[in-house]
């Protein structure tokens, strides 16, 4: 919609990243736009926040620097203003580095979760294995309703060998 409320044609590809981190560059969606660009080439690239483009400082700063080197203008909707002007570089690599910060605090955040979980003998999220139902309240694992039955099967065959 932003694109096209600028007058801008828009490509049908989709470059998304749906399930992968922005930590790093091997992520496909962003493989293929890079590929797109070197082999078809753009006037410019269209993304929401920087955050969706790298959260990493130093990735980001690569990517700026082969976009300028393509000659692509990179416009981010939440900043629209800025261009290629010293002082909108600098804000950039500001942005980069808030993006960062950002990964490695709720990195840390869900790091200590975690090991606040495992003192409590809790169990850290995850598929639930069959036979089993999460608890709605705590999430631990508790014999399920259905399976329960085939499940202490089990556990007396693997007993008895």
């Amino acid at each position: 919609m932003f694109a096209a409320a600028q007058g801008w044609s828009v490509v049908d590809e989709a470059f998304d990243d749906v399930g992968f981190s922005g930590a790093t560059l091997d992520r496909p969606g962003l493989q293929k736009l890079l590929a797109f660009v070197r082999q078809v080439g753009a006037d410019r690239i269209l993304i929401h926040r920087l955050d969706r483009l790298s959260r990493n400082v130093r990735d980001c700063v690569g990517l700026l620097d082969e976009f300028r080197r393509l000659k692509l203008d990179l416009v981010i909707v939440t900043a629209p203003e800025l261009g290629h002007a010293a002082q909108d570089h600098f804000l950039l690599n500001i942005m980069a580095s808030f993006a960062e910060f950002e990964r490695e605090m709720i990195a840390g955040r869900i790091a200590e979760a975690r090991a606040a979980l495992k003192t409590q003998a809790r169990r850290i999220a995850g598929a639930v294995p069959f036979g089993y139902d999460a608890d709605a309240r705590t999430k631990q694992l508790v014999p399920g309703r259905n399976h329960s039955m085939d499940v202490r099967r089990s556990r007396c065959r693997k007993a008895a060998r």
